[in-house]
């Protein structure tokens, strides 16, 4: 466990450290968000056997869709300039830490719509994803699995286009009926992150 968050601590020390100039690769127009999260979820109803407790960390890239809906000229009351709407993409690697040592990996695919107050930018987002994870529980037939889950936050802007994030996630997870059993682990905890964002 203790190794788990010193790696994590040190791969936000170093991403911290980059300056915003290595940024400055020949992007999509639509990309205006890149970070780094991690975090802790948790279910507590497995059975036969203790929490299921994972530490994910992973990388958000936060692509801008304002421009593709306003094109059907709908919710121009909700996408002012002070509001963020993405597609959000989070590649992600975690340690389960509980029932037994093991890990997922994958990538989560989200909506996330919010509104800047001042140096605040509350949010909530939801979506998609796969994951690969090497724990067996008698929930799950296979490892192989898909996600739902949803989430509420806000940003912290220190600087113009810098910020922190802090979150409540809910995670589903279950392969989607492909083999029984198939009753899901539903997982629930909280992410923290940073971000840089272009304008």
């Amino acid at each position: 466990m203790k190794i788990i968050f010193k790696s994590y601590l040190v791969i936000l020390c170093l991403f911290l450290s980059i300056p915003q100039k290595a940024f400055s690769f020949q992007r999509p127009e639509s990309l205006k968000e890149i970070g780094v999260f991690a975090g802790s979820l948790r279910d507590g109803t497995l059975s036969e056997k203790d929490d299921y407790v994972t530490v994910p960390v992973g990388l958000r890239f936060g692509f801008d869709i304002k421009p593709l809906i306003k094109k059907f000229k709908v919710g121009d009351v909700f996408l002012k300039k002070e509001s963020m709407l993405e597609f959000v993409a989070e590649p992600f690697i975690a340690g389960v830490i509980s029932p037994d040592s093991n890990f997922e990996t994958g990538c989560s695919l989200l909506l996330k719509y919010g509104y800047k107050f001042g140096k605040f930018l509350p949010f909530i987002n939801a979506g998609t994803g796969l994951q690969y994870t090497t724990q067996h529980t008698r929930e799950e037939a296979t490892q192989w699995c898909f996600q739902v889950q949803t989430g509420a936050g806000s940003y912290y802007f220190f600087e113009k286009d810098k910020a922190l994030s802090f979150e409540y996630r809910f995670r589903h997870f279950s392969n989607a009926g492909t083999k029984e059993p198939n009753k899901g682990v539903d997982t629930y905890g909280f992410y923290i992150g940073f971000s840089y964002f272009f304008n």
